[in-house]
Order: structure tokens, then C-alpha cells, then sequence
């Protein structure tokens, strides 16, 4: 055999032992990630020509980005509810974006399910509608409830708003920090979305994101130490003021009431400097219009400083979705809001 003949041999056995491992290694990933295993990732979205929004397919099983989907007949997450308006029966609409869907965890996990067991565990006849889509925002989560209320006739109708959903100083210094580094600049967003498919690549990401954590957050904290005031457009938060008022209208048409709160996001939590403007700026617009809000960044906050070393509140590689636990504290603050204002009974 030739000397470039035995080179080129072991080339293609070396490829070959490299593809043999990242195959095992993508098996190993996936058996790890929540639900049942899958071996490949299948897309859950169709194109929704009513709002412009990707909407999930109705009757969808399997996994996509980490996270498996079971979607009912309506085109959202979790098993069919059929609610029976019976006396007594507690109906709750949960409407916000993959926090409220709960990308990453189980949908047993999600902030959703979890305030429908503590109701239920309280022998209570309650349905909890989880009504969150990936992606969605102020003029989505109008759109969804205008499409579901007048179906589920919710008691109470809870939005979950994140920071994301409407320009700010937090979302401008994420961008800034998080989405322009080098290797997202050469890497085109085509690829990466073909890579996401993967397991072995969100692992990656994962690392990665956890190995860039410490300069990231230094960076987050330096740039909101110098936000000295807010420069959005207050158009942006007269759009806001006419999508919730558009909720409320449909809620209280059907005879409920409606609570909105706002997720943090990771750098919120753990770093002692941050901007507070879109907190205090989306508790004017409900105080506008008389609709109860909640800061969830204080309750996030102090969860984070109960303990030493800190609890871990969000999916790992993530600085947006929280993990189960943290999904915890948003059921559990949503319940503790609803008691105080009476529109549950206490236990």
C-alpha cells in the first residue's frame, strides 16, 4: 500500500471513529433531555396567516429545541381540558410566550400546571389553561385571548409579559452583550437554526454559554449602572396600553378578571445592578387601566439570595426560561396574588 493510500485510510478512520462518537454522544444527550426519547427533532409550527405568528400544530407529539411538545386540539400545550362550567369550577387562562409554555421543562413543569396542582391540591375544581406560544408578544397574547375567551369563559386570565415583548434599556443591553459576540457574527443564523436541531449542539451552546457566563454578566452589570434613564419611544408603551386593553375588554366580557406580571430575566436575578425602567413603566400602563401587577424580578431576587450558593432558577445555558423550580415560584407568587385579592378563597 502507498504512503498516501495508508494517510488517506486513516483520515477516513479517523472520520469515521469521530462520527461513531458524536452519534453516541447525540443518543446519550437526547435520552437526557425531559420526556420521552426521540431521535430526531420534528418541526411542532405551522404559519399562521391570522396573526402573522407561528402557531402549533393541533394533536402535535415530539421534541423540537430540548423541549417535547404534546399540544391539544386547540394548538397549545398539554392534555385536553374540556371545561364543564359547572358552580364552582375555577377556570384559568395562563396567556404570555415560551415562559408561560415552558420551553425546556415538562409541560408538568410549566408555571401553568404547577398553579393547577396547588389549586387542586387545595380540593379545588380548577382548570388551568396553559396558552403560551413561543415567540408570541403584546399583540399575540390580544389575538390569542380574543380567539379563546369566549370558548373557555376563564374566571381568570393571568399574562405572563417579558421583557423581550417591547423595546427597553434590559433588552438593548442583552443585545448588546449576549447576541453580538464573535462567534454568533461569523457563525449565519441559517446554521445555527440547522444545528439546534441536535442535541450534541445545545449541549455545546450550553457550555459555552456557561464558560462566557462570568464576562457576559460583568457586562450586563457595567451597562445598566450606566443606563441613567429610559429612551424608549412612549408610543411603544401606548401600543402596550391598547393590547392589554384589548384583554381586559374580551376577559371582562366573559365575566372575568385579568393579572399581569412580568418575567425576568437571569442577569435580573443574580446581578445587584439593573435597570428597573420596564418593571416600573408596564406597572403604570395596568395601573392605567386598573389592572393588578406584580414585580416576579423581587420574588426571583430574593429566592436567589435565601440560599448560598445560589439556587440555579433558570434552564441551564439559558438566561431567559426558568427551570422547574423557578416555575415553581411563578405559581406559587400567582396564587399568593390571586388570595390577596380575594379572587381565590384562602385554603
Amino acid at each position: 500500500m502507498t504512503r498516501p493510500r495508508r494517510i488517506l485510510r486513516k483520515l477516513c478512520l479517523s472520520a469515521l471513529s469521530l462520527a461513531l462518537a458524536a452519534c453516541a454522544a447525540e443518543l446519550v444527550l437526547r435520552a437526557r433531555e425531559p420526556g420521552p426519547f426521540s431521535f430526531f427533532d420534528r418541526n411542532p409550527y405551522v404559519d399562521s396567516a391570522v396573526d402573522r405568528h407561528v402557531r402549533h400544530v393541533p394533536g402535535f407529539r415530539g421534541r423540537w429545541d430540548s423541549t417535547w411538545y404534546e399540544i391539544d386540539s386547540r394548538g397549545f400545550r398539554g392534555p385536553e381540558r374540556t371545561p364543564t362550567f359547572a358552580p364552582g369550577e375555577l377556570r384559568v387562562a395562563c396567556i404570555g410566550d415560551s415562559c408561560t409554555f415552558g420551553k425546556g421543562v415538562l409541560e408538568a413543569d410549566s408555571w401553568p400546571r404547577q398553579l393547577e396542582a396547588l389549586l387542586r391540591a387545595e380540593q379545588r375544581d380548577a382548570l388551568v389553561f396553559n396558552l403560551g406560544l413561543n415567540g408570541a408578544h403584546g399583540r399575540v397574547y390580544r389575538q390569542v385571548c380574543q380567539e379563546q375567551a369566549s370558548a373557555l369563559k376563564p374566571g381568570i386570565v393571568v399574562v405572563g409579559y417579558n421583557i423581550n415583548d417591547f423595546p427597553n434599556t434590559i433588552q438593548a443591553v442583552d443585545v448588546k452583550v449576549f447576541e453580538e459576540r464573535k462567534l454568533r457574527r461569523i457563525v449565519p443564523q441559517g446554521v445555527r437554526d440547522a444545528l439546534g436541531r441536535t442535541a450534541l449542539y445545545r449541549k455545546v451552546r450550553e457550555v459555552y454559554y456557561d464558560t462566557q457566563k462570568s464576562s457576559d454578566w460583568a457586562a450586563a452589570e457595567a451597562a445598566a449602572k450606566e443606563a441613567t434613564k429610559e429612551s424608549v419611544d412612549s408610543k411603544v408603551w401606548d401600543t402596550q396600553r391598547e393590547f392589554l386593553a384589548g384583554i381586559k375588554a374580551q376577559t371582562e366580557a366573559e365575566g372575568g378578571r385579568m393579572l399581569v406580571f412580568l418575567f425576568p430575566y437571569e442577569s435580573q436575578v443574580y446581578l445587584e445592578a439593573y435597570d428597573d425602567a420596564p418593571v416600573r413603566r408596564l406597572g403604570e400602563v395596568c395601573a392605567s387601566l386598573d389592572v393588578p401587577f406584580f414585580d416576579l424580578a423581587a420574588e426571583f431576587r430574593a429566592a436567589a439570595r435565601a440560599e448560598t450558593p445560589a439556587p440555579q432558577l433558570f434552564i441551564p445555558g439559558d438566561r431567559y426560561h426558568p427551570n422547574a423550580r423557578g416555575y415553581g415560584l411563578v405559581a406559587a407568587r400567582v396564587l399568593a396574588v390571586l388570595r390577596e385579592r380575594g379572587w381565590v378563597p384562602a385554603s
